[in-house]
């Protein structure tokens, strides 16, 4: 009886020997279907698109045991399991008409914008929106500096003496 992925022992992947990727069409946030491997035909969402070593990585696809290191009041460390990366060839995005992987091409709409076409059916696909996390405090505390102070300029330089008054050998 096989092991499941997750027990296997798994190989290191190669370094990124090769020029980087020019396009990528898949992005943090898109729907994915693995198309070869331990794991083909799951379907999740991109969590973390690594393009240097050109990986990406799925919630809930590929899952591995992770160990962690015991702190001092425990005596052993706990295990996760982590959804481990892909190699971006692994996977295509899911056409969101049909839910079935398909390949990309790309095209312009009548105003000019770059969209994602779904070479199965050719309908778009869009890209997800990302928003970036808002910083934790937005409000003023106590210590802080009011704006109009901020923008005050403080600083007014004067030249104790003109410059046809400095000596030529020391400008130099």
């Amino acid at each position: 009886m096989a092991l499941p992925a997750f027990l296997r022992p798994r190989k290191k992947y190669k370094p990124n020997l090769r020029e980087p990727i020019k396009s990528w069409n898949i992005v943090k946030g898109d729907k994915v279907a693995v198309i070869d491997g331990p794991c083909k035909g799951q379907q999740g969402e991109v969590t973390a698109v690594l393009r240097d070593k050109k990986r990406i990585v799925i919630e809930g696809v590929n899952m591995r045991l992770k160990h962690l290191k015991k702190r001092y009041w425990e005596t052993k460390g706990p295990t996760l399991m982590v959804p481990a990366s892909l190699h971006y060839s692994n996977v295509n995005l899911v056409d969101p008409t049909n839910g079935l992987p398909t390949r990309v091409g790309s095209g312009f709409l009548e105003d000019g914008t770059k969209v994602r076409i779904s070479k199965r059916t050719g309908a778009i696909i869009p890209k997800p929106e990302f928003k970036r996390p808002r910083p934790k405090n937005l409000v003023a505390g106590p210590r802080d500096t009011p704006a109009e102070e901020v923008l005050e300029v403080t600083y007014k330089p004067e030249m104790p003496m003109p410059m046809d008054a400095f000596p030529m050998d020391l400008a130099k």
